[in-house]
């Protein structure tokens, strides 16, 4: 039985029963898939004590194990739950002990960085999203990442070319590094039109409120073009970095944006959906992506896409979307936006595009790729 990794989803996703963070979403498609296909009795997941009810709500057809430990749960306890602190699981050794305990034959991290990976003596597959804390951390956190990709034992999996070739050339890794994309699966028919945006057409960019998603220069290109078109800007994200956030709401204040400019955070699945359908036009400025899961997603809405051709965002679409050419440069992109308003793609070009995405990012194709990795034979499509 192969051990899964689970610890790494977030506190407030359990919390709020809802899953945002994109490693986190791109886990559970895989194990979904891992029951279509029949095989979800060939792993175990290993939670968080704290978190252990909603795996077993969520997919209930996975053996799963609760990782407690009485320094980490006396905390919680005392401090109602707002101190998890269940990063010392895999700090000293909590973790590791599970895993030999209970004789697995492999352990599996989805999302493996240094801070996320544990070091044993199993057979190790790790699924590496992006090297951004190699490229942008501090010295102790790049040796640290480096250390572990350069590890002999550790098998590599990466989300795309990009992040395969950026690890190459940063770390000059010579081992074998498979790819195996993000599965993208989700179900739009539930919506729920968020209040403020029920008459009104906008443009949407559904991505953290962080610098390396870059929205001061979607947030600037708009300002060139505000009386040029009718449409709002919504941006929409589940994480801000609050200075980022400050410093989009004062833009906003200074240029007299606040009436066509939306800045919605942590909205419902339902809502979400309803922005994804209902957009006039998709745009992504982000500067780093370790795959790009939301320009995929709108694509396959059949909703016109601009983005940037930074890292893996050109590979993840396929090259079949609208591209800026300078990520930074507002003005391009403000003629961009306007070039797309007036003359927007065919509904047979959009058509063609969602459905190459769709069948490309299947999530029973991508977990299929995983098993021949973890080298175990699928049954077939039933559920076990």
């Amino acid at each position: 039985m192969i051990a899964i990794d689970t610890t790494f989803f977030g506190h407030d996703e359990i919390k709020n029963r809802k899953l945002s963070l994109s490693t986190s979403i791109f886990t559970a498609d895989i194990l979904d898939a891992f029951v279509e296909l029949g095989v979800s009795d060939e792993f175990c997941l290993l939670a968080n004590f704290n978190h252990a009810d909603f795996f077993k709500e969520r997919f209930p057809k996975y053996k799963i194990i609760s990782i407690k430990w009485f320094p980490v749960s006396f905390l919680y306890k005392i401090t109602s739950g707002k101190k998890t602190a269940t990063k010392l699981f895999k700090k000293f050794g909590i973790f590791k002990r599970v895993l030999k305990k209970n004789k697995f034959s492999a352990v599996w991290f989805p999302y493996a960085m240094n801070q996320t990976f544990v070091k044993t003596k199993l057979k190790t597959f790790a699924t590496i999203h992006d090297i951004y804390r190699i490229h942008n951390g501090t010295q102790k956190e790049k040796a640290a990442f480096e250390k572990f990709i350069l590890d002999s034992d550790i098998k590599l999996i990466c989300v795309s070319s990009y992040t395969k070739n950026d690890i190459i050339k940063t770390t000059n890794c010579t081992k074998e590094i498979d790819v195996i994309p993000n599965s993208i699966v989700f179900d739009v028919s539930k919506k729920s039109p968020v209040k403020q945006l029920e008459n009104k057409n906008f443009i949407l960019d559904l991505n953290a409120y962080i610098y390396k998603k870059n929205p001061m220069t979607l947030l600037k290109a708009f300002n060139l073009i505000k009386d040029k078109t009718d449409l709002s800007l919504v941006f929409c994200g589940g994480y801000k970095e609050e200075k980022c956030y400050s410093e989009m709401e004062n833009y906003i204040q200074q240029n007299n944006l606040q009436n066509k400019v939306f800045l919605l955070f942590r909205v419902s699945d339902e809502e979400r959906n309803w922005l994804l359908t209902h957009t006039s036009l998709f745009v992504t400025t982000s500067l780093f992506e370790g795959f790009g899961r939301t320009p995929v997603e709108a694509a396959i809405c059949k909703i016109p896409v601009i983005s940037t051709k930074e890292t893996s965002l050109f590979e993840a679409t396929m090259g079949l979307v609208n591209y800026v050419e300078n990520p930074k440069d507002e003005v391009e992109l403000s003629k961009l936006i306007l070039e797309k308003l007036k003359n927007p793609d065919s509904k047979e070009k959009l058509e063609e595009i969602a459905e190459t995405l769709q069948s490309n990012y299947q999530p029973k194709n991508c977990a299929e790729k995983y098993l021949k990795i973890f080298d175990i034979p699928k049954i077939g499509g039933g559920i076990n």
